[in-house]
């Protein structure tokens, strides 16, 4: 699981894997840590996959249905 930070505070944990062969980033899991703001982690999380799937050269963003960020 890696970290997701707004800002400088700790707002959810992700498990990413970049697909490369289907040009997929996959979100397998994301969970949000207690607290946080899920409207802000919502909008920043979105903002911030489409940068990685850009990033890594990938078509489009797939997330599984496991965690507190899917769907949104």
């Amino acid at each position: 699981m890696l970290p997701f930070l707004l800002g400088d505070k700790l707002v959810a944990r992700v498990d990413l894997k970049a697909e490369r062969k289907q040009a997929r980033l996959h979100v397998l899991s994301s969970i949000e840590e207690p607290g946080a703001d899920s409207h802000h982690v919502a909008i920043a999380w979105r903002t911030n996959s489409i940068f990685s799937r850009q990033w890594l050269g990938l078509e489009e963003v797939a997330v599984a249905d496991r965690g507190g960020l899917q769907g949104r």
